[in-house]
């Protein structure tokens, strides 16, 4: 009886050792956004919106956007907002990379294109 009262302790423990581990680990976060409309004539307005992004064991901290024509952005909530894009004589495709960053410091990316015709 004793050899399984051991035996019991030592499979709890192992178990009770194991459930914490899951929680010792951070799950990167998930960057996800629509860039919306996709084409479009300069000056070419695009509404950006990430709020499908979360975080499944934790929160957003911060969102970083690259417009992918030198302009960058930084914001701490997912609030959609728009950015402006121009071209001069040829149509260009840009990409735009959002990144965002969790409460522990993990990352993920995400990437859309948004092509831009001249006049």
């Amino acid at each position: 009886m004793r050899n399984r009262v051991i035996l019991l302790s030592g499979v709890s423990l192992a178990l009770l050792a194991l459930a914490s581990c899951v929680y010792l680990f951070n799950l990167s976060p998930v960057a996800s956004f629509t860039a919306l409309p996709a084409v479009g004539t300069t000056p070419h307005t695009v509404t950006l919106d990430a709020t499908a992004s979360y975080d499944p064991d934790g929160t957003i901290a911060t969102y970083l956007w690259a417009f992918g024509d030198s302009q960058t952005a930084s914001q701490s909530s997912n609030t959609p907002f728009t950015h402006n894009f121009t071209v001069q004589s040829n149509s260009v495709t840009f990409a735009i990379v959002l990144t965002v960053t969790d409460n522990q410091g993990a990352t993920d990316t995400a990437v859309r294109h948004v092509t831009v015709d001249p006049l």
